[in-house]
């Protein structure tokens, strides 16, 4: 309810798995606070980061989603063979560097050619947590919710021409989260 009239800006990657993860945070942040969310989308990762770290009403995004390999890339960091290490490395250099807070992960590993998975999470920055208080407990019901096979469905059903909004509106009545 401290959510109500004020607009929260997403931001994404112009991308099927973009656009379905933008449109499930979206839509679970919309139904459980009445907040008006909005997708700013990108087809460059340099200009993602560079919304992000605006505080201008007309570029600024306040939550991305992001994985641990473009993390270290982006932190200058060398990837960790453990992604529950490389996970929590990259949490700590994105709270201490960019102020930026990592939530819990999704539950599904991306993978980046054959030998390179990672882990993605909600990334929220901190000033945006001091208006949205309840933004990590409702982000964070994704948590473990989406597993590699969940993934590849609902990213599988928007590829196939579904739209991502009445994709992930179906995963979220079913998961009962709305």
């Amino acid at each position: 309810q401290a959510c109500v009239g004020r607009i929260l800006y997403v931001g994404a990657m112009e991308t099927v798995e973009g656009r379905t993860m933008a449109e499930l945070m979206v839509l679970l942040i919309n139904e459980r606070t009445g907040t008006n969310v909005k997708i700013r989308y990108y087809d460059d990762n340099s200009k993602l980061y560079q919304a992000f770290r605006s505080h201008d009403e007309e570029t600024r995004i306040d939550i991305i989603i992001e994985n641990t390999a473009d993390a270290m890339t982006f932190m200058n960091k060398d990837r960790q063979k453990d992604l529950d290490q490389e996970y929590l490395t990259a949490k700590s250099l994105y709270e201490k560097e960019l102020d930026v807070v990592w939530l819990k992960a999704f539950g599904f590993k991306n993978i980046k050619g054959d030998n390179n998975p990672s882990v993605s999470a909600p990334l929220i920055r901190n000033d945006v947590l001091t208006n949205y208080p309840l933004l990590p407990r409702i982000l964070n019901k994704l948590s473990g919710a989406i597993d590699e096979r969940t993934f590849k469905e609902i990213t599988g059903k928007v590829k196939s021409g579904s739209k991502a909004r009445n994709v992930v509106k179906d995963f979220l009545r079913a998961k009962k989260f709305i």
